[in-house]
């Protein structure tokens, strides 16, 4: 299989990434009730194991990492990364009084960020997906190859965005991860719209 993204094919996923990235910072914001940027999107095709090696190479500081589920013709998994500074600012701008909170909160942030994000995207694509519930874990960067999510993965797209509350001082990082299948449907689309375009 060529699971390379061509130029071509990679521009069209930039700009359709834009339009849903665009729509779940809105999203967010509004639920935070904060104004958000994000970062634009750098996307690649990689072997997980070369995405685990970029994280060995981060320090070794624990982030709250949590994992949504998506199913249908794109289908995969959207991973959120918050830094425990961030988290910490995150709870005492929704004034939050227990642990428990945040991580009920940081899974609320995790739900309506990447459904959003997925939802918009896969409708820029004609398809739908449906998802599961949210998860979440504490962990140490430079030991997220011992979590089961990315052993579910050989090659994945990642595409890796900042989303950043400036005023708040809360930074997070989000990953979108599918399986091979998606790889190729991924691609038949982008084709699928690039000839629409000519």
């Amino acid at each position: 299989m060529n699971d390379e993204l061509t130029e071509d094919e990679r521009d069209v996923l930039q700009e359709l990434m834009n339009i849903a990235y665009g729509n779940a910072a809105a999203v967010v914001a509004e639920m935070l009730d904060a104004f958000a940027s994000l970062s634009i999107p750098d996307i690649k095709i990689m072997n997980t194991s070369e995405l685990l090696n970029q994280f060995q190479s981060l320090k070794s500081e624990s982030y709250f990492f949590s994992t949504q589920a998506f199913v249908g013709e794109f289908n995969g998994e959207s991973a959120f990364f918050i830094d425990s500074e961030s988290a910490k600012n995150l709870s005492t701008h929704l004034e939050l009084e227990s642990e428990d909170d945040l991580d009920d909160a940081i899974l609320e942030l995790t739900n309506v960020l990447t459904s959003s994000l997925t939802t918009r995207l896969a409708q820029e694509m004609n398809t739908e997906v449906k998802f599961s519930l949210p998860n979440i874990s504490k962990i140490p960067l430079n030991e997220m190859g011992k979590n089961e999510t990315f052993s579910q993965y050989s090659k994945v797209i990642v595409i890796d965005t900042q989303l950043n509350f400036e005023d708040q001082k809360i930074n997070g990082e989000i990953f979108i991860l599918t399986k091979d299948e998606s790889i190729v449907w991924l691609k038949n689309q982008l084709n699928t719209i690039l000839e629409a375009m000519m």
